[in-house]
């Protein structure tokens, strides 16, 4: 289902010189430096050439449902970035340094500081045997992996298949609409922020820090989830790089839960009702 579309807005209604960064108020609240590890909400637009917006992303279930790219499977809760690490788009990574925290920031991002213009040379002609070899059902819209590269099928027409191998957002103006909500102070908060970052999810761990040492206590979820096998190298070198640890710790704990003893097994085992015997009437008689 396409992403809701909303009217452009009348003409009269423009600003001129309009800044590509607004906020609602004044930096008064303080900004973030590169480095810094940061929490924020946000939502992200397509602007089209007519001025309509398209919502691609959002951190808000609700607007991810009103906005028709509602996904079952997706988690929205706020994001954690590292501010100047590039793990945003670069024109957004930029605005994060003159963003107030605790208000809400809008930024304009051309392609250029987004994702790249598109190149007619990413798009690629392929024969529908060859996706078929591949086990591949080619699809208008379907994503593809094919030579280590991904892309999106555009047209599929007599036997071939039009694969586009830009960034979908490649050549597109993009409107983001977020809010900082906090920035990591303390060591142990910085910790946990990168876990998330990472992992995805900071839940259960927990954090002790003696100088340059971090000892974390794994979360139960670690000792079957495959992708925390890999993605605690990552964290082991994030936690060197933004925060100077020279050694990192990883704890897992399994605890024994006490059995309980033969006289607490036996309060808490109610006792079974004795059975009576009821006779029938005939034989109460007798």
């Amino acid at each position: 289902m396409p992403p809701k579309k909303t009217k452009p807005k009348d003409d009269s209604e423009k600003k001129e010189d309009v800044p590509k960064t607004e906020t609602k108020k004044s930096h008064s609240k303080g900004a973030v430096s590169a480095g810094d590890i940061i929490t924020l909400d946000f939502d992200a637009y397509i602007v089209n050439p007519d001025g309509t917006e398209e919502l691609f992303d959002t951190t808000n279930m609700e607007h991810a449902k009103a906005g028709n790219i509602f996904n079952e499977k997706a988690t929205y809760e706020p994001i954690v970035s590292i501010v100047g690490d590039g793990r945003v788009l670069p024109g957004l990574d930029r605005s994060f340094t003159t963003a107030p925290i605790g208000e809400k920031v809008t930024v304009d991002i051309p392609p250029a500081e987004g994702a790249g213009e598109r190149l007619p040379n990413m798009v690629e002609i392929f024969s529908v045997r060859e996706l078929q070899k591949q086990e591949i059902d080619p699809e208008p819209g379907m994503r593809v992996q094919i030579k280590n590269r991904v892309g999106t099928i555009t047209n599929v027409t007599s036997g071939r298949v039009r694969v586009d191998f830009n960034d979908p957002l490649a050549g597109k103006s993009l409107r983001y609409i977020y809010t900082i909500i906090k920035k990591a102070e303390t060591n142990e908060e910085k910790v946990l922020a990168i876990i998330e970052a990472d992992f995805g999810r900071s839940n259960d761990f927990k954090v002790s820090i003696t100088g340059e040492t971090a000892e974390l206590t794994l979360s139960d979820i670690c000792k079957y989830n495959q992708t925390w096998f890999t993605v605690k190298y990552k964290i082991v070198s994030d936690l060197r790089q933004f925060l100077g640890m020279t050694t990192v710790r990883f704890i897992e704990e399994y605890i024994k839960k006490d059995e309980p003893k033969e006289d607490e097994k036996a309060a808490e085992t109610p006792s079974e009702p004795e059975e009576s015997e009821v006779l029938p009437e005939s034989e109460k008689k007798e």
